[in-house]
């Protein structure tokens, strides 16, 4: 305004000031340096260009790395106000890329051996302390025979794998594996010892363990049969409880969806339809 005026009608900055009710000091401060408009513009870019190169980092992270690096001297409230109309405070937090996965869905095996499913489910060991347990279940889709079923203090990728080398050596290795997406599951150790035997883990949608029905309805069976049934005194109970539990399950129970035949009878009577894998 002074400015203007100065330049249309030629009166002094002192008669000017004196008619608008300026401070002369405000004028000839503002006049020496940037504008303040100039100077938040450049204030933004600079937060802008620190949030592009330090994604994870927030505002007062910024603010304190803008003082001890580019000698920062506005105060935090000048900063902040800045901040949020960048739209810098919206930012969402960086998270990890997900891993990509091919997702299908639930088709019953026509062999036996040729698909497995399998599964944790979780209990308590009751004795000087009560202690959370790990039951790994691993099933047979096509004749839903239990072929692997035991507790731990906690399985890891590394000690699913031993297991796994257990039952593919007396049972031979499938076609593929189906699994929820667990760490376990997910695991880099896992996909490697798959790819060493030729299997192919096939990851079920986030959310949906409908889509790995048969071996959801195993881990029912298991809590409604045995381990809601007593309470468990030491590990070695457990899985001794756990080892009766499954010979009657693949011996004696009957199972609706096999024509109630037990699952080891189901296999007997379908022993030619066994799953061979090809030598790698």
């Amino acid at each position: 305004m002074i400015v203007q005026v100065r330049e249309q009608f030629g009166y002094s900055v002192r008669r000017i000031c004196c008619v608008l009710g300026i401070r002369r000091q405000t004028y000839y401060r503002r006049k020496k340096g940037n504008q303040p408009q100039d100077r938040e513009e450049e204030l933004i870019g600079l937060l802008q260009r620190t949030c592009q190169r330090f994604v994870a980092w927030g505002f007062w992270m910024v603010f304190y790395f803008l003082r001890n690096e580019h000698k920062l001297t506005d105060n935090h409230k000048r900063v902040y106000r800045l901040w949020k109309e960048a739209g810098l405070h919206l930012r969402v937090a960086p998270k990890r890329p997900g891993i990509r996965r091919e997702y299908r869905e639930l088709l019953v095996p026509k062999q036996m051996n040729q698909g497995w499913a399998m599964d944790f489910v979780s209990d308590w060991v009751v004795g000087s302390q009560k202690q959370s347990v790990r039951i790994i279940n691993i099933m047979d889709e096509f004749s839903r025979r239990a072929l692997w079923t035991e507790a731990h203090e906690s399985i890891c990728a590394k000690k699913l794998i031993e297991i796994l080398d257990k039952v593919v050596l007396w049972r031979g290795a499938p076609q593929y594996i189906r699994c929820d997406n667990g760490p376990e599951f997910i695991a880099q150790q896992l996909k490697e010892w798959a790819e060493k035997h030729g299997i192919e883990l096939r990851h079920i949608q986030p959310g949906k363990p409908s889509q790995n029905g048969l071996i959801e309805r195993l881990n029912k069976t298991l809590r409604k049969e045995c381990l809601n049934l007593h309470w468990f005194n030491s590990m070695e109970e457990l899985n001794n409880s756990i080892q009766d539990w499954s010979v009657t399950y693949n011996q004696i129970r009957p199972h609706e969806n096999l024509g109630y035949l037990a699952p080891m009878n189901y296999e007997t009577l379908n022993m030619d339809f066994y799953f061979y894998p090809v030598a790698a």
